[in-house]
């Protein structure tokens, strides 16, 4: 597999990159730490509901990621990615989401010591689990009405002032997020969230658990390879064993990911 068939599975990657992004609507992009030579590195993954790809670079920078992506300096991607709002995503595209759950994460981590402060927070986060279900009924039922209510009760809501200084500071950095937190007004079809990426590397951080670390150039890759096809035959209902099998035996008798990518989005909106 990182020898002999590396090529094989080399074309295996690639065809279900470029045909994912191809057919994707959206994007979710994520990142978590890797080993490779003994030395800090990162893998990526670009994925949705579709399909997965994964990169081990050394560098998780904004230029690493337009790299990756094929983007020139001045270029963005045409379609909305989701993120968790690492600065390393700003002007990837012109439409860039970032995920509720994760914004409503650093809430829930908030720990005040006063009874009344803990008493305000409560109340707060049933006010924001309340406009997140705001924004679930909008995706199912796009509507102008909708619409404009969504605008004004997030003015509403992260205008409040509590008293409780840590929380009102929170609540003023989540309104300078307005227009990346209210891509979803635009593009109804996306995800509230980023869990499809965040779910993906977990299975970088349990191969990196378990084997810590590749040494080669060719190992590296072979992460890379089997990630992405397991990410990908997950998605699509594929075995994973019979897939590797069907590659490493030349067989090649079973349909190929990159085209199952194209059909199965003929019957979703990903």
């Amino acid at each position: 597999m990182t020898r002999e068939k590396s090529d094989e599975y080399a074309i295996e990657k690639l065809a279900i990159f470029e045909n994912g992004l191809k057919q994707a609507s959206y994007l979710h992009v994520d990142e978590t730490g890797a080993r490779h030579k003994g030395r800090n590195h990162y893998l990526h993954v670009i994925c949705n509901e579709l399909f997965g790809a994964f990169f081990i670079r050394q560098d998780k920078g904004r230029d690493t990621i337009r790299g990756i992506l094929g983007l020139n300096d001045a270029d963005r991607l045409d379609k909305p990615i989701i993120t968790d709002d690492a600065k390393q995503y700003l002007d990837i595209s012109s439409r860039h989401a970032l995920c509720w759950i994760h914004e409503i994460r650093h809430y829930k981590k908030l720990n005040p010591f006063l009874n009344h402060h803990k008493s305000v927070l409560c109340m707060f986060l049933n006010d924001l689990w309340d406009f997140y279900e705001l924004l679930t009924r909008y995706k199912e039922n796009p509507n102008e009405p909708t619409r404009t209510h969504i605008q004004q009760r997030f003015d509403s809501l992260f205008s409040t002032v509590t008293g409780y200084k840590t929380l009102d500071e929170r609540i003023a950095m989540t309104r300078k997020k307005k227009v990346s937190l209210l891509t979803v007004l635009d593009y109804p079809e996306i995800p509230l969230h980023n869990n499809c990426a965040e779910i993906a590397v977990r299975e970088g951080v349990i191969k990196r658990k378990i084997s810590y670390g590749t040494r080669s150039e060719l190992g590296k890759l072979a992460w890379e390879y089997m990630l992405s096809i397991m990410d990908t035959c997950r998605k699509l209902g594929v075995s994973f064993y019979r897939y590797t099998q069907d590659i490493f035996s030349s067989n090649c008798s079973l349909p190929r990911l990159s085209d199952l990518i194209s059909i199965a989005k003929d019957s979703t909106q990903y």
